[in-house]
């Protein structure tokens, strides 16, 4: 079992079916983002090292792609203004629609840096390169509405 420092571990949640994000503020130190900044998906990829972007953009849309597991993690670099390259481990848990395995409606997760990569740079660009191949676009406003009491309690 991974351990892990839990005053370095930042925390986001995206809602699909309100629309709401969510970045703690350490996942806003992790990332270099000012406390007012709007945690938008725009803005994680401009701190996101160049070749490591479209395998995260590839993992943050496996959730709305039909076939995602309900935990995942991930592993990128992030680039910061100084030219500084840091490492990010991330563990993210999907909610399912009640009864479905494939409609997402929320997706939580934690964020903490690593000294070294467990993933060599190699297979996040493979990683990128075959499944961005597969992930189609889709509209929010392709999503179905529903209401429903609390995604982490349904599997």
């Amino acid at each position: 079992m991974k351990q892990w420092d839990m005053q370095h571990i930042g925390i986001f949640d995206i809602n699909f079916d309100t629309g709401e994000h969510y970045w703690s503020a350490e996942l806003r130190r992790i990332l270099r983002v000012p406390n007012g900044m709007s945690p938008e998906f725009l803005i994680l990829l401009q701190r996101v090292h160049p070749d490591d972007r479209r395998a995260l953009a590839a993992f943050a849309m496996e959730p709305l792609q039909g076939k995602c597991p309900p935990h995942r993690s991930f592993e990128h670099r992030l680039l910061d203004p100084d030219g500084t390259v840091r490492w990010v481990h991330i563990e993210a848990g999907t909610a399912f629609r009640p009864g479905s395995k494939r409609d997402a409606v929320r997706v939580i997760g934690l964020v903490t840096e690593i000294a070294a990569p467990k993933t060599s740079a190699k297979a996040v660009e493979n990683f990128a390169s075959t499944a961005n191949r597969e992930v189609a676009p889709m509209s929010l406003a392709e999503k179905q509405h529903c209401y429903c009491t609390n995604p982490l309690t349904h599997a």
